[in-house]
């Protein structure tokens, strides 16, 4: 598998000799027109989802208010969740976004962002098919058949992730690694290690392949110096912040990476269960079906997302293994470089076409049963319409909280709110829910005195109920509308002195 290729640097060399002519660019439209498309259909569905209220503060919320401190030269400690914003991971990329948030500071500037980001991958992936396998239709093809990803469609719709960085990056990178541009390689591969701790399980495949078929002094920087940032990443940003580097350990089965190292050996019946158990396989079924699983033709680039692949199906936390989650965006610009590379290490442009055919007849087949496109099963994300009576009440409501209140807001509400330095997601502070490092769950934090507005549900149940019942004299309702109540804190009433006497 790992013969060197060394055709590579000829093909480089004389690619560079030569110009950009009209012909070529003229072959860049079809992809033109389907990144616009693109960011058309999912970068206005994103914001129609936000506008109708239908981004969870979780994580939009947290993203947003993090990169608004962060524009505010403040440090980003996210009430949202009570934790750091670089300690939750180290997400040192949305430094980037600072500056958007000078001129633009929404959460739909997130959304935007994170939309453009996922359709440039297409980029790389068809540059990559026009250098190994010419024209313009197979390329385009491909592209295409990335951009209907549903797993890439999901992703991009479950709010605002940083993962979406690490989409662009790493097709660069493997660009960059395949025809032997070191210097991108260099850029891409810093990048994608600042968009998160473990990107290194994508990192370090990607060093151990530039090792054996491109230079071996680079794959071993890469692998290694991804490795130890890593490490560095765990054991001193995130313990510095956060007081521990296991914050997540929890979503490691059998009570842990030791546990889990020891299971093929001591248990591995109850292994085998456990991963054939949950939806794993069908997770898997779907991640390759995407692309007809033509990557398995010649599989080493593809191989550089089976770590993260892995890591995925392992975990004990189910969204990690469904494709809707923004877990399964980061190995699909891999997959799809490594089958523009499969098809292209095939024999004859016979077979080239057929795959070419195959794999986009998949492509379209997997986005209308998973994917978010208009001709999809599902094409769209529960949500109110943005300029409906309802969204126009519970924005009237919601514009009586003064700017720089303390809140506590219901989930669909905080993306809406978080540009402030204190706002929590209801019920915490009353009742801590996902907060800090979980250590206070169902506890009344001491600083819920400090909150002065409430945004929550007209219609509670459960413990909401109960938890705002249980403050409810506390509060004045104010403003409500759009199935949203807005309640201000009642101030006391200072005692009399009595000077009679």
């Amino acid at each position: 598998m790992f013969a060197r290729d060394v055709s590579f640097q000829r093909r480089g060399i004389s690619a560079r000799r030569r110009r950009i002519s009209p012909k070529t660019l003229a072959g860049y439209l079809p992809l033109a027109g389907m990144l616009a498309l693109y960011v058309a259909r999912f970068g206005l569905l994103s914001v129609q989802v936000q506008d109708g209220f239908g981004a969870p503060g979780y994580d939009l919320g947290i993203f947003d208010q993090g990169v608004w401190l962060l524009s505010r030269f403040d440090a980003p400690f996210v009430t949202v969740m009570g934790r750091n914003l670089f300690g939750d991971h180290t997400s040192f990329v949305l430094l980037l976004v600072v500056p958007f948030y000078w001129l633009w500071p929404t959460a739909q500037t997130l959304l935007v962002i994170q939309t453009v980001l996922l359709a440039g991958a297409a980029v790389p992936i068809f540059v990559l098919a026009r250098r190994r396998l010419g024209g313009v239709w197979m390329p385009s093809a491909l592209a295409a058949a990335y951009l209907l990803n549903p797993a890439l469609q999901r992703g991009n719709l479950e709010q605002f992730h940083p993962e979406c960085f690490l989409v662009a990056f790493l097709a660069l990178a493997i660009l960059a690694a395949l025809e032997w541009w070191p210097r991108l390689l260099l850029v891409c591969v810093v990048g994608a290690l600042l968009v998160k701790e473990d990107t290194a399980l994508l990192v370090v495949p990607l060093g151990v392949w530039v090792y054996f078929r491109r230079d071996r002094a680079w794959g071993a920087g890469i692998a290694v110096a991804a490795a130890a940032y890593m490490a560095f990443a765990f054991e001193v940003v995130i313990r510095a912040l956060l007081g521990t580097a296991a914050f997540y350990g929890n979503r490691i089965p059998f009570g842990g990476l030791a546990g889990l190292v020891e299971s093929p050996f001591i248990h591995p019946g109850k292994l085998w269960a456990y991963l054939t158990s949950g939806g794993r396989p069908y997770y898997l079924w779907q991640m390759g079906a995407s692309f007809g699983w033509v990557f398995l033709a010649s599989p080493e680039i593809a191989a550089i997302a089976v770590l993260n692949l892995a890591e995925n199906v392992v975990s004990n936390f189910p969204y990690m293994h469904q494709i809707p989650y923004h877990y399964s965006l980061d190995a699909v610009p891999v997959l799809a470089m490594g089958t523009v590379f499969a098809i292209s290490r095939l024999a004859s442009t016979t077979r080239r076409v057929v795959a070419s055919l195959a794999v986009v007849s998949l492509a379209l087949i997997s986005c209308y049963l998973w994917g978010l496109s208009p001709f999809s099963l599902n094409p769209t994300y529960p949500h109110l319409a943005p300029a409906g009576a309802a969204v126009t009440a519970a924005d009237r409501a919601l514009s009586v909280i003064p700017a720089d209140a303390v809140v506590s807001a219901g989930d669909f509400y905080v993306s809406h709110l978080d540009h402030r330095k204190y706002i929590y997601q209801w019920p915490t502070p009353f009742y801590a829910r996902y907060w800090g490092l979980y250590k206070q769950e169902g506890t009344r934090l001491p600083f819920a005195s400090k909150v002065q507005y409430l945004a929550v549900p007209t219609v509670m149940t459960g413990t909401d109920e109960a938890v705002f019942e249980s403050i409810a004299s506390n509060f004045r309702l104010v403003a409500s509308g759009g199935g949203l109540s807005v309640y201000r804190r009642v101030p006391r009433k200072q005692p009399v002195a009595d000077l009679s006497g």
